[in-house]
């Protein structure tokens, strides 16, 4: 399925992203939903997948958490099912990111796909990440505002958060099938389904420091590389034991600050960067060159899997993939940027010519050992 996006995306970077939101009208011709609702009902029935009914009457709200057994006891209208991360397990969901990849692919977070009865919606309230969302079957009636700062939130569910109080909409109008919001994190937003109707937010993580220091340790803690152990400063005293000084604390603090080089920290950010949303699926066999080899002569085709990154940093001397980093050679330049860009389906055979050489099949063994990319006969069948 390939989708095209009417956007002059140099001109939304300059005015709109991360500064204000924007309506799209007509944002994708002809849009056809990529997944029809009772897929999306059946998926939320499976366990290992997050989805959430979040119920709306007579002002009373409810959030029950899938797997679902069935839906009936919802009723006919009032309420909304959400589903994260539909792309990992439908192709046609994982073509709606293509558009998006004139933001970097490391930010991208899923696509969530909510469905809705009429008059179901999730309340007023703030996302913290930046959000797409592309309107399919069915109506909705949007309500839009600028960034908010230190807005009340309350919960009518402990597992719902919403705005305590209106907020005034600069984006006020009802959405058709093809047309698309942008909405930039903390920007308040509501929109209430005026008949059955799918939704799609194509979301772009935002972590805060805490989370991407958190991750940036987990990734040292694994290195084998040795880092200095602070020592104490060669003017300390005879004090307290227990009372820490300025001059201690100044050279704990410098010892954090300053206890990686400059090389060190770009690695482990860019693995963390790397890093996929969820575990990627691994094969049941070790991905030798030998069985590469054999795929090569079977025609299989190479296809990336939903949810994984592959990055490349400003030198360009390493690929950073599912928190992993791999040298490059020089002559590797050309072959790792077509594996990078690749996001439909291909033949194998296609990198034939680049296959011929050590250092490439060997790369190619552990992107697909790390479940980064997977084979499959042409029929869709996993090799």
């Amino acid at each position: 399925m390939t989708v095209h996006l009417k956007l002059d995306t140099q001109n939304f970077l300059q005015q709109y992203w991360q500064r204000q939101p924007l309506l799209i009208r007509g944002a994708f011709a002809d849009f056809n939903d990529p997944i029809e609702p009772e897929l999306l009902a059946g998926l939320a029935m499976e366990d290992g997948v997050d989805s959430r009914v979040i119920e709306n009457h007579q002002g009373q709200w409810n959030v029950q958490h899938g797997p679902f057994s069935d839906y009936e006891a919802f009723g006919e209208s009032g309420w909304t099912l959400l589903v994260q991360s539909v792309n990992e397990w439908f192709p046609a969901v994982q073509s709606l990111l293509q558009p998006f990849r004139f933001l970097p692919d490391w930010r991208t977070d899923d696509v969530m796909v909510s469905f809705a009865t009429e008059h179901g919606g999730v309340g007023p309230h703030l996302d913290q990440y930046d959000v797409f969302i592309i309107q399919g079957t069915g109506t909705r009636h949007w309500r839009v505002g600028e960034r908010l700062t230190g807005a009340a939130e309350h919960c009518p569910h402990p597992d719902l958060k919403q705005l305590q109080s209106d907020f005034v909409a600069t984006i006020d109008t009802v959405l058709e099938p093809g047309d698309m919001l942008y909405i930039p994190a903390g920007c308040p937003h509501e929109g209430v389904a005026l008949e059955p109707s799918l939704n799609y937010s194509i979301g772009f993580r935002a972590p805060n420091s805490a989370e991407f220091i958190a991750a940036l340790a987990d990734v040292l803690h694994q290195t084998e590389q040795h880092y200095p152990r602070y020592r104490d400063p060669a003017a300390l005293q005879a004090g307290t034991a227990f009372r820490v000084d300025s001059e201690q604390l100044n050279a704990v603090k410098s010892f954090v600050q300053h206890g990686l080089s400059e090389a060190q920290l770009d690695i482990a950010l860019l693995q963390v960067m790397s890093q996929s949303k969820r575990p990627l699926p691994q094969p049941d066999d070790v991905i030798s060159e030998a069985v590469l080899a054999q795929a090569l002569a079977s025609e299989l085709l190479l296809c990336r899997t939903p949810g994984s990154r592959i990055l490349l940093g400003p030198q360009e001397e390493a690929l950073y993939f599912a928190g992993e980093r791999w040298p490059l050679a020089p002559e590797q330049h050309d072959f790792v940027t077509q594996l990078a860009q690749q996001w439909d389906d291909c033949e194998l055979t296609d990198y034939a010519s680049h296959l011929a050489h050590d250092h490439n099949r060997a790369l190619v063994c552990e992107l697909l050992q790390a479940g980064v990319f997977y084979l499959v006969q042409e029929e869709g069948e996993p090799s």
